[in-house]
């Protein structure tokens, strides 16, 4: 597990599912937590196409008005864009990138996804959701092509599993408004976890946007976009 062990300390985590999945996909890596003496919290966050970024992280801030203590956020995919926006608007100890997007202040997600010159996505993923979209099939939705891009690297009954839990967010808005931050908070340290065997973001981009963005060291973890259920 990503240098948790590393952690020695009791710390609260607040697990923030990405576009694709409900917040039960964190349920195998919750008793790992806990089992090292950390607490956890999940955040099923709302889907709707009109939802702004910092709505979203106002709804994350919302669950975490019961805890004092701060807290290590961790987001996986397109919740990657919410975490800054969450560190501006109450006080967290560390931003934890899972396998996600990185905001770039000044521009949109969308306009990040067509610049060429951040080769965002893998590129199989990013043909195969042109085909998918053609023959009026969603990526996620499709059985055959969600366990060839999302959870290739689970086991038969894990994967049956995460079939069970998909989710569409529909985050259009977040990610077609221009990143409502002009900086990054200065209050918390950031890591990035690249997954090595993802099938859709790009680890090659995710070494230089979070070197770039974040500046920060980066972590590598043997696992596909759902490492969520394959941690384990």
């Amino acid at each position: 597990m990503f240098a948790l062990r590393t952690i020695h300390a009791m710390s609260q985590f607040c697990l923030i599912h990405g576009s694709t999945q409900n917040s039960d996909c964190w349920n195998l890596l919750v008793p790992e937590l806990k089992s090292l003496g950390h607490q956890t919290i999940k955040v099923d966050l709302p889907t709707g196409r009109n939802i702004s970024g910092m709505q979203y992280a106002q709804t994350i801030v919302r669950e975490l008005d019961v805890v004092d203590e701060d807290i290590i956020l961790v987001g996986h995919s397109v919740s990657g864009i919410f975490l800054p926006l969450v560190a501006s608007l109450r006080q967290v100890h560390h931003l934890v990138y899972l396998a996600s997007f990185i905001p770039k202040p000044g521009t949109s997600i969308v306009e990040q996804m067509f610049d060429e010159s951040f080769d965002m996505f893998e590129s199989s993923w990013a043909e195969a959701w042109v085909t998918a979209t053609q023959m009026g099939k969603n990526l996620v939705e499709d059985d055959e092509l969600a366990l060839n891009f999302l959870f290739h690297d689970c086991t038969p009954e894990v994967a049956k599993w995460a079939l069970s839990i998909r989710r569409l967010l529909h985050p259009e808005a977040a990610l077609s408004e221009v990143f409502p931050l002009q900086n990054y908070p200065s209050k918390g340290s950031h890591s990035y976890v690249i997954c090595t065997e993802d099938r859709t973001i790009n680890s090659k981009w995710a070494r230089r946007a979070a070197q770039e963005f974040l500046v920060v060291s980066q972590r590598f973890l043997n696992g596909e976009q759902s490492v969520s259920f394959a941690l384990f």
